[in-house]
């Protein structure tokens, strides 16, 4: 009689345990994703952005200053350690500008307009790096091989930037093949992350270039001098970060 009274209960404890299984197979909550790890090449990969000082050098030094401006790279390591890497180089600097207010044209003398001439000097560069991978300060040194390339642009200044697209001129351009030697450090300040401070120097060959005062302005007419030097060598002083392991 008592196996017969606890039935009933033995048989809802049963089918109580029979629907909590089903709830718990058919349960819609959310699924963590698992983010996938980085492919190969992202960890062979890294790159550099640096503010830069150019220091002209030579023939180069006597006829034009010094310039500012930004210089990036991307390294491929080679190795496992990163101790070796294949390095792209690109870089520009401001070595000189002038601005003056000239007529917008010459039957409308009371409008003036600000022309600004900036004289650029771009580097291109590719080659191998060797860096110590591991430690507080890791130096490094690289070499490549590319061009120097000088260009002189005048623009019309304080118009809109449709308005400004036809207002704009190469006045002159020259490059020369190069080649550069360079060293420096990097400080890792957090993972994946690097200070990243060095120099570079710069051999480039015969080249014709623009400094301020090249264009002379008589009337609706100009005069440009172009300046050349046998040898374009330059030291580049850099100071920015890297991102990359």
């Amino acid at each position: 009689m008592s196996s017969i009274r606890f039935a009933p209960a033995i048989l809802l404890a049963l089918s109580v345990a029979s629907a909590a299984a089903q709830d718990s197979t058919s349960c819609t909550c959310p699924v963590i994703p698992v983010s996938k790890p980085p492919s190969e090449f992202a960890l062979r990969s890294a790159g550099t952005i640096t503010f830069v000082q150019s220091r002209p050098q030579g023939g180069l030094g006597e006829n034009i200053s010094r310039g500012y401006g930004v210089d990036g790279a991307y390294l491929f390591r080679l190795d496992h350690a990163g101790a070796f890497s294949l390095r792209f180089g690109a870089g520009i600097v401001d070595y000189g500008h002038e601005a003056k207010h000239v007529p917008l044209s010459p039957t409308i003398g009371r409008i003036n307009v600000k022309i600004r001439t900036t004289n650029y000097l771009s580097q291109l560069t590719i080659g191998p790096q060797f860096s110590w991978p591991s430690g507080l300060i890791r130096p490094y040194v690289n070499a490549g091989i590319g061009a120097l390339v000088f260009f002189t642009e005048s623009d019309v200044e304080g118009l809109e930037a449709d308005d400004n697209s036809d207002l704009s001129t190469t006045n002159q351009s020259d490059w020369t093949s190069a080649w550069t030697l360079g060293t420096g450090v990097y400080v890792p300040v957090s993972r994946g992350v690097s200070i990243d401070a060095g120099v570079q120097f710069v051999h480039g060959g015969r080249a014709q270039y623009l400094k301020p005062g090249s264009i002379q302005d008589f009337g609706s007419q100009i005069q440009i001098t172009p300046l050349e030097s046998a040898d374009t060598q330059l030291a580049v002083v850099r100071l920015g970060i890297r991102i990359g392991l």
